[in-house]
């Protein structure tokens, strides 16, 4: 189940305070609307009664879907001494069963990403590893100027790709715009068979699989 509590919150505007629902956890199969609500972020933003401005709250939660068989430990900022070990798990049931993908996740564009990567039903280490070669290898200047690539969304097979196609995006800073890239599925199945074969993929336990994990993956002997 989702679990709330209220904080009480001062408004760094008119420093008045109010109460802020704080989603420690959300079960998006029993909450379904929270779902929305962290993709319009608003989940995150506490709204002052009194002057009526809006601030973003960077507060964790845990994510739990059951239908997708997925557990998501979301922070907003990465820990400066983090270094991608497995997290240690929490004491007590979590509703895990066999199957289950579980993830530390940070930043919140990335938990995005990571819930649509999942609810697609798509190896999340593979994608990793596609973005990193289009970004390093056949777009090297999108890991050239500092941006991050993100997962957008897959469609079905037609004449021209016979397994359809996969799309990414990042944002071009210098032309203002987002850019979006599309490959064929094929290249993700390639990305994915080398997962399985390459013992540096190998996720262990609930862990970080991001740009940063893979881009260290990816360095090693």
């Amino acid at each position: 189940m989702s679990q709330v509590r209220k904080e009480i919150i001062e408004c760094p505007h008119c420093h008045a305070e109010g109460e802020f629902d704080l989603w420690t956890s959300v079960n998006v199969d029993l909450d379904p609307e929270l779902r929305e609500k962290i993709f319009s972020e608003e989940l995150f933003m506490y709204h002052c009664p009194t002057c009526g401005k809006v601030t973003g709250i960077p507060a964790g939660t845990l994510y739990h879907d059951m239908s997708h068989k997925f557990m998501l430990f979301f922070e907003f900022f990465k820990p400066e001494d983090f270094d991608y070990s497995p997290m240690d798990m929490p004491e007590g049931p979590l509703g895990v069963q066999e199957g289950y993908t579980m993830r530390i996740v940070y930043g919140l564009m990335r938990l995005k990403e990571k819930i649509v990567i999942l609810e697609h039903g798509l190896n999340d280490v593979a994608i990793e590893r596609q973005k990193y070669m289009i970004s390093h290898v056949i777009m090297p200047e999108i890991a050239a100027k500092g941006y991050e690539l993100f997962f957008a969304k897959t469609e079905e097979p037609d004449e021209e790709f016979e397994h359809g196609k996969i799309f990414f995006f990042y944002d071009d800073e210098e032309k203002q715009q987002t850019i979006t890239v599309r490959f064929a599925m094929d290249n993700y199945y390639e990305h994915k068979l080398a997962c399985e074969l390459d013992p540096r993929m190998a996720v262990h336990g609930c862990m970080c699989v991001d740009e940063g994990w893979m881009s260290k993956q990816m360095k090693e002997e």
